[in-house]
């Protein structure tokens, strides 16, 4: 899980460049205090659960699995909108120096784009669920 979060960083940075060092720096460190608030809050809840020193079927017994993915959900809707208004804000920013005639195709691509994104993150959601809660369809 924290790989994920560190790989969602990752992208972040990538969609980050190219953009003003003022954006890099607010943007880029919003993204940051966000991940570091999950990886510590996911480390923090196994803590609490004990994760680290129960077998994994104990674990998941215990109901470990399930506090946990109360963090994790919300977490993934969050990063998910998160980095659906980073997407259209570099997209955006990228359409408003094409030429005139070229701005209302990508605003139609814009917005077909965030369509399927939608259902993208939904779709996903059901897997991320169907991980930590035994009792996912």
């Amino acid at each position: 899980m924290e790989l994920v979060a560190l790989g969602y960083f990752g992208v972040v940075m990538l969609l980050l460049r190219g953009a003003t060092s003022t954006q890099r720096r607010w943007i880029g460190g919003t993204f940051a205090v966000l991940v570091a608030i999950f990886i510590i809050g996911s480390l923090w809840i196994r803590y609490q659960t004990g994760f680290f020193h129960l077998s994994r079927l104990e674990w998941r017994n215990a109901g470990g699995s399930i506090s946990l993915g109360k963090w994790a959900v919300p977490s993934y809707l969050m990063f998910a909108l998160s980095l659906l208004l980073l997407i259209l804000f570099r997209f955006i920013q990228k359409t408003m120096t094409s030429p005139s005639e070229a701005r209302v195709w990508l605003f139609v691509f814009a917005f077909f784009f965030t369509l399927i994104y939608i259902a993208a993150v939904y779709i996903m959601l059901f897997f991320v669920a169907f991980f930590f809660f035994p009792f996912a369809p």
